[in-house]
């Protein structure tokens, strides 16, 4: 009997044992086998958790607030790659069902943003996104893959040819860089704008920023109405837009609004260029009413400057470094002729300039033109597009405001779809100036963009005779001399044409 009741026992608990094990490789939605103990992704719940584990997960998505204030990478760092990278999918993920994400970017071929945008709409958030024409990646594809390709439906994604608003040329381009989500987690209305495309070479080649900001309803709404203006994909130059959320005054202001956004294309020359206009409103020197002068600081990251635009502004900054100002000035390309302009001696002497562009690798052998000699490639370079004033503008002392957006100061730029846009406030932009001067205080981040040799002068000397009397005579000194040397890179495999 005892024997009998051991069996009957043993039978039952592996009757049990195998009753578990069936409902842990139990098939999951999709033909997916989820272990007891398989890893879930941040932010995504697994099938089967408990509902103590779904509550949790709701409730960090609707407590969670979306990030706010300028974000970096660093391309010289593994650790800095997808600092910009990693706060777009964090917002992604913390967009709850019924909002609606909609992105603006040049070029994208992250997967990570790819899989996390798909999570998104598998979850009941409309997806809706714009890109220039020049590409079509995998990420690209698996979104369409996705949520399609229909202009009027609540989800899409789509090419602009030649531009969203522009004229169709072969010059034109969709450029901007903007997100927007009409909620992530307890923030609502969350804008971001910047330099940075969702690219692997965006994070590991280039230096980038972009700027998060929420909790401005009008402002968001202004986004919308550009957005939707632009996946009608114009064939004709639409009028440039200028807005600002509510403007403090009767009409928006730079020298007085928190934030101003201009969306090009909108057509410039020396006498109506809004950089021309922004730089007339600095004033370099001001009384400090004790008997000296402040100086305003400027601090200019431009990707590029070339062209007869690139002239032109180049010759504006000079005349401002004249003037008194604290003028930096760092770039990642520059035409040659631009950069004569840029660096040619002031009364002050030559502008503080450095440049981004380095190249790290120079036995890569490429012979780009075809001349038989190696090219230099750039291995890093600022893509970023900002402007920190710290002094008087418009008048108003103590004055800290950045422009940032997308709008490289070069010719192409005022025909395409851009972004400039402003932000007023100290605290923003002293970190704006942190990461310019991180860029330029270390020879890994930048170098001199002046070239110094040293040549021989003769030089006159008076020295006193055996007699005693002082007669001239002259010797020869080995002095620096600083020139203007033409940076020689050419485009290679890190650069998007952007």
């Amino acid at each position: 009997m005892s024997r009998l009741v051991t069996a009957l026992l043993t039978l039952c608990l592996l009757g049990g044992a195998l009753s578990v094990e069936g409902a842990a490789a139990a098939p999951a939605p999709n033909g997916a086998v989820l272990g007891l103990s398989a890893p879930v992704a941040p932010g995504v719940q697994a099938v089967g958790a408990t509902p103590s584990a779904r509550t949790s997960t709701s409730e960090r998505r609707r407590t969670w607030r979306a990030p706010r204030g300028p974000y970096f990478n660093d391309p010289h760092r593994k650790k800095g790659y997808f600092t910009i990278e990693r706060k777009v999918i964090q917002t992604i993920r913390h967009t709850p069902k019924g909002s609606t994400i909609r992105i603006a970017v040049y070029s994208f071929d992250r997967m990570p943003v790819a899989r996390a945008l798909v999570a998104a709409h598998r979850r009941g958030v409309k997806v809706q996104m714009l890109l220039n024409d020049h590409q079509y990646t995998k990420a690209m594809r698996v979104i369409r893959a996705e949520i399609g390709a229909r202009r009027q439906a609540d989800s899409f994604i789509h090419r602009c040819k030649a531009g969203c608003r522009s004229k169709a040329n072969q010059y034109n381009n969709m450029h901007t860089k903007f997100y927007s989500f009409s909620r992530a987690g307890r923030s609502r209305d969350v804008i971001a704008v910047g330099s940075a495309n969702m690219m692997l070479n965006a994070a590991v080649h280039q230096w980038n920023d972009l700027y998060f900001t929420s909790g401005d309803h009008t402002l968001f709404r202004q986004f919308v109405s550009l957005f939707n203006d632009m996946k009608k994909d114009h064939d004709t130059r639409r009028p440039a837009r200028f807005f600002c959320g509510t403007p403090r005054g009767t009409a928006c202001d730079d020298a007085v609004d928190k934030h101003t956004v201009w969306a090009f294309p909108k057509p410039a020359g020396p006498r109506n260029d809004l950089v021309i206009d922004m730089l007339d409103r600095i004033q370099c020197v001001t009384p400090d009413g004790a008997g000296g002068i402040t100086r305003t600081r400027l601090a200019l990251s431009m990707h590029t400057m070339r062209g007869r635009r690139g002239d032109y502004l180049a010759a504006a900054i000079r005349q401002k470094f004249a003037e008194g100002c604290r003028f930096r000035v760092s770039y990642g390309l520059i035409g040659f002729h631009t950069k004569k302009i840029l660096g040619a001696p002031t009364r002050r002497g030559r502008i503080p300039l450095r440049s981004t562009g380095l190249d790290y690798n120079p036995d890569d052998n490429y012979d780009l033109n075809h001349d038989g000699k190696d090219d230099l490639i750039l291995s890093y370079y600022s893509h970023q597009k900002y402007f920190a004033v710290q002094g008087t503008y418009n008048g108003v002392r103590d004055t800290h405001m950045v422009l940032t957006g997308s709008s490289n100061w070069a010719s192409l730029s005022t025909g395409n779809d851009e972004t400039w846009f402003t932000i007023r406030g100290k605290r923003l932009t002293k970190k704006y100036v942190r990461n310019f001067n991180y860029q330029w205080d270390h020879k890994r981040n930048s170098r001199n963009a002046y070239t110094t040799t040293y040549a021989s002068f003769r030089v006159a000397r008076m020295v006193p005779g055996e007699d005693g009397v002082m007669r001239r005579t002259f010797v020869t000194e080995r002095r620096p001399v600083t020139t203007i040397e033409r940076d020689g890179y050419r485009r290679g495999p890190y650069w998007e044409s952007d």
